[in-house]
Parts: C-alpha cells; structure tokens; sequence
C-alpha cells in the first residue's frame, strides 16, 4: 500500500474511534440541605419575652437562618453558622425576641448551603395573654325580656405566670386561671346595663352561662367579652355576642 493511502486509512480509523468514544460522566448534583429535624419552639423561664429555638444538624448545611414574623411581618432575622455550638444532645439553639404578650409568632428555620440553597419548616410561638372565648351565642327566653348568653374556653388560654416564669399548662389537666369580663351594652344608645367579672380556674369543658333580666324585647343588645389571665388582656381578642331585638 501507498503511503498517502495508508495515512489516509489510520486518519479515518482514529476519526472513527473519537465519533465512538463515549460522553463524559454527567456532573454531580448539588448537596443541597433538606428540611431542618426536630425543631422546636420554647418559651424562655427566665425571661417571658424570649423564646428558646432549637433544631438538629441538617447534612450539607453551611449555617442556618432563623426568621421570626408576626402576623406577617418580619420581626427578627438570626443567622446560625454550621460551626456554632450546641447543647449537650447535639442541638443547635438560638433565643429569639418574641416580646409582645398578645402576637402569636411563627418562627421558621432555613438551613443552607453556601449558595444559600435548602429547606425550611415553620413552627407556631403562642401568645402569652389568653385568646378570645369561643362557641358563644344569646338567645331569649319565652319571656322576652330574659336572655342568656353562653361562651365555652377560649382554645388557647395562655402561659402560667408571671410569677415563676412562662410555664406552659397541661392542656388535659388546666390549672391556668382565665378571668373574663362581661359587659353588656344596648345597641341603640350604648348605654352600659351591666359589668360583671367572673374567673374560671382550670376551664375547660363547661361553659359559661350568664342570664340577664328586664330587657326591652324591641332593643338589640351586646354582650362584650374581655378574657386575660396572670399576664393580662388583648384590645384585639376581644369578643361580643349580639343579642338580637324581637321583630314588632
């Protein structure tokens, strides 16, 4: 064989093999950390406008961002590097400001990577002053003159304390005393007929009824409901019942 016919046939040969050789290995996907494990929220003893967050190491993460909104706004902002110390069981722990008494806060943990990649999860701080009663209603008797009203446990009835601390109550078995304001009101004047305070310790599952006598039949009235406890009350939980007049 020629020369020139042999370089020829060893270029196509090697032209081939490169056609045939294989593609290179795909690039590793991103370690990208996932949600943050056994995040927990507790409300500081030691001082009631603190709240204690703790979480475990997620795998990948560079630090952790803890972020705290009330009632959508940002509040707080705290960044955690991976590198921080943590408690004797190996959690990561960080005391967020969550000073008002009346805002129910949601604390969400962020872990990243350097890039600012990952995963979040969120957990809810409760108020420590009570929330508004619940399951109320009015209605008259045959005398039409008579009402009563009626409102069960208000779902969160908040912290025990101050004196101790903020301590959380055995939701089965309450202790926590709730004080509650009845005020009644008509409607068409604003005239106040009646104030009365009552405090229900360790409220639960019985409601509480209060029956009012001499009313005018022809007139709407309010029952305007104040709960608070050790830590006092909230403008915006607040409740009123409405009694509505009798149709002429």
């Amino acid at each position: 064989m020629k020369l020139s016919r042999f370089v020829a046939a060893l270029g196509a040969a090697v032209t081939g093999a490169v056609l045939a050789a294989a593609p290179p290995a795909a690039a590793a996907a991103p370690e990208v950390p996932g949600v943050p494990l056994g995040v927990q929220q507790v409300r500081s003893t030691a001082n009631a406008a603190q709240t204690d967050v703790f979480w475990k190491p997620a795998t990948y993460a560079a630090r952790y961002r803890v972020k705290v909104t009330d009632a959508g706004s940002t509040v707080g902002n705290y960044l955690v590097p991976a590198t921080a110390a943590r408690t004797a069981d190996g959690r990561y722990r960080v005391a967020v400001s969550t000073p008002n008494k009346c805002s129910t806060y949601r604390i969400t943990v962020r872990a990243e990577d350097a890039l600012g990649q990952g995963a979040d999860i969120s957990v809810t701080e409760k108020s420590l002053a009570p929330t508004i009663v619940t399951k109320a209603r009015a209605y008259r008797g045959a005398d039409r003159t008579r009402a009563t009203f009626e409102m069960a446990a208000p779902q969160w009835k908040g912290y025990l304390g101050p004196t101790g601390g903020a301590r959380a109550d055995d939701l089965k078995k309450p202790t926590i005393s709730v004080v509650t304001q009845l005020q009644l009101v008509r409607l068409v004047d604003g005239k106040v007929i009646s104030t009365v305070t009552t405090t229900q310790t360790g409220w639960a599952g019985a409601k509480l009824t209060r029956t009012y006598t001499g009313l005018e039949a022809k007139r709407a009235y309010v029952l305007k409901v104040t709960t608070a406890n050790g830590w006092g009350t909230c403008t915006r939980q607040d409740g009123k019942i409405l009694l509505n007049a009798v149709p002429a």
